[in-house]
């Protein structure tokens, strides 16, 4: 692929990977790692299904006698990852709703048992109703695919201002010499008409290396 058929392709996907592109892609995957913090203050990561995705918003469940309920009751916040077999990943961090109403939520656990019947042989009967709803409308994240080359990355958000990628930026300091053109491994560092290394963040690994090597320290964190 030459560089003006792999920029219109990375251009194409850039389009495309929005909010509900990446939710979706999590509901898909489904099995995602949720990460809480426990009643000791330290980390906690959990294994947990991804229920549904509906109206902009992504559903899980939880049962009231689990540590992660009281985790999630008392924080009201989690971040969590999901991976694809094809070594695509998406995270995404945010406030939690949790509907009070007991009438709302047996609308919602109903509706995940329809949309999940294999529950019914974990949770038979009224025992669904040990289990409630949380939902996430806001919040930030990343989808990364290094399943291509250079690797593509784009941030999104869920209801809110735009978050910007993190990464490296070259300042003015820069001298063209071309040391970071060379050695970046994803090859996503050219120089401009002015002679200046520009980094295309979508493709970077933000492994750290141009910082390392560059001779003037022009290179600087986002």
């Amino acid at each position: 692929m030459d560089a003006t058929t792999e920029t219109a392709a990375q251009a194409r996907e850039e389009q495309a990977v929005d909010a509900a592109f990446c939710l979706d892609f999590l509901r898909s995957v489904r099995d995602v790692a949720f990460a809480t913090v426990d009643a000791r203050g330290l980390p906690a990561v959990r294994i947990i299904d991804v229920m549904m995705v509906e109206d902009g918003r992504l559903y899980f469940v939880a049962a009231r006698g689990k540590a992660f309920y009281a985790e999630v009751m008392r924080d009201r916040y989690v971040a969590l990852c999901g991976l694809s077999p094809d070594y695509r990943t998406c995270r995404l961090r945010g406030p939690v709703e949790h509907p009070d109403d007991e009438a709302e939520q047996h609308r919602l656990i109903d509706r995940v048992f329809e949309l999940n019947p294999s529950m019914n042989e974990v949770y038979p009967g009224e025992a669904r109703y040990v289990l409630e709803a949380f939902y996430l409308e806001h919040g930030q994240g990343e989808y990364f695919d290094l399943g291509q080359h250079p690797i593509f990355r784009t941030s999104f958000t869920l209801g809110g201002d735009e978050e910007e990628l993190d990464g490296f930026t070259v300042t003015t300091r820069c001298i063209g010499c071309g040391t970071c053109v060379d050695r970046c491994p994803q090859s996503c560092i050219t120089l401009d008409a002015e002679g200046r290394a520009h980094i295309n963040q979508h493709a970077c690994l933000r492994c750290g290396l141009c910082r390392e090597i560059c001779p003037e320290a022009a290179i600087e964190p986002r």
